[in-house]
């Protein structure tokens, strides 16, 4: 990676604070001193069998249950400033504003991440070409997910955007967090 664009790259500057926190709340709670250690990856713009491949590459980790992920991704970038400004169907009356319609494209998504479906949501990507910026490393992730021996569950826990675009002199960015759990099953 060039040092420009690795000096430009913020997600895991933006994540490590979070994830300190929670380390240090666990160890204050439970009294122990777990010794965690961060392996970051990052993933830019790839092709799909390259986010295959390498869903495949990484799937034996997500497979373990010491592992913890993070995958870092603002959703929508909407507004001229971002040169992407679809707007709601006329003739779709459940949608009012451009804020709704920036929440029913993004949900969309967040749908297919939930399921799990990886093709699905390239297709979804390829269809409403969403500027969502991590939708490499939320691939590669899904694929991960797909070939796992192990089953998870995805939920999105908090939606929020910057502006609530109501016209094209406006500009959004989507956030969305979701965690991922294995799942237990009683038997």
């Amino acid at each position: 990676m060039e040092r420009k664009v690795d000096e430009e790259e913020h997600s895991g500057e933006m994540q490590y604070p979070y994830i300190a926190k929670i380390i240090n709340d666990v160890n204050m709670s439970s009294g122990k001193k777990y010794d965690v250690k961060i392996l970051p990856i990052m993933v830019g713009s790839i092709k799909t069998s390259s986010e295959e491949a390498f869903g495949r590459l990484l799937s034996p980790y997500l497979s373990d249950r010491g592992i913890f992920t993070v995958i870092s991704s603002d959703f929508c970038h909407w507004g001229r400033r971002f040169s992407y400004t679809p707007q709601p169907s006329k003739s779709d009356k459940t949608i009012n504003e451009v804020h709704e319609y920036i929440e029913y494209l993004d949900k969309k998504g967040m749908d297919l991440i939930e399921m799990q479906r990886p093709g699905a949501f390239a297709d979804y990507l390829r269809e409403y070409s969403n500027t969502i910026c991590g939708r490499h490393p939320i691939s590669v992730w899904l694929h991960s997910l797909h070939e796992s021996m192990l089953t998870h569950n995805v939920r999105f826990v908090k939606y929020a955007q910057s502006e609530k675009a109501r016209s094209t002199r406006d500009n959004s960015v989507s956030y969305a967090s979701a965690v991922a759990r294995v799942a237990i099953f009683d038997g």
